[in-house]
């Protein structure tokens, strides 16, 4: 099991990432509540605000788990279409050291936001643009989180991902691309739902 390092120190990351960031984001919500809910229902529902975003310090690293997984299976099942001999686990080792891409972004993400400091006065702001999302202000929903989705960290990830798996699979880097797209769109749904 060399996927088990990677996926640990992945999953530890992402745990200590959301820790940190609960209280960051607590305070931006107490600030600007969201605009759908008035002052009142707010602080009725605060308890379970945060409750629910310190929970996410636990319900990360198990989320982070799952995609990894379903990555891996799907690029498996897509070089399997493709004719392009690999067996699983290699795939699911290969998947989970790439991933360890994301612990950069987690720390240049956290890093943006502590220099920010009080400057920070939306959700949405608490997701650094590292990706298009830069040359564009003031979005929001699902266009941000498409933007935000392609950063130099996620691009980064495709290209590692890309040659490693045509090196390993001895196959042609365009098979390869071509073999880890559906997972990409996996991830990039997943992306694009937690902007709702």
């Amino acid at each position: 099991g060399f996927w088990i390092w990677p996926l640990l120190i992945l999953c530890v990351a992402v745990g200590i990432y959301r820790w940190l960031m609960a209280p960051i984001t607590l305070q931006v919500m107490q600030t600007n509540p969201p605009p759908n809910l008035t002052h009142e229902q707010f602080e009725k529902a605060y308890p379970m605000i945060k409750t629910m975003t310190y929970s996410g310090a636990i319900i990360g690293p198990v989320f982070v788990v799952l995609i990894v997984l379903l990555s891996a299976w799907l690029v498996n099942l897509t070089c399997t279409v493709l004719g392009v001999q690999t067996k699983f686990r290699h795939v699911f080792s290969l998947v989970s050291a790439c991933s360890l891409i994301t612990i950069l972004q987690l720390v240049a993400s956290y890093v943006v936001i502590r220099m920010k400091g009080e400057d920070i006065q939306s959700v949405q702001e608490l997701q650094p643009p590292f990706g298009l999302d830069i040359f564009f202000s003031g979005l929001k929903g699902p266009l941000l989180a498409i933007l935000n989705f392609f950063s130099i960290f996620q691009i980064w990830y495709i290209l590692i991902l890309g040659l490693a798996l045509a090196y390993m699979a001895r196959t042609s880097k365009g098979k390869a691309f071509a073999a880890i797209t559906p997972a990409l769109l996996v991830q990039l749904v997943f992306r694009v739902l937690g902007s709702f």
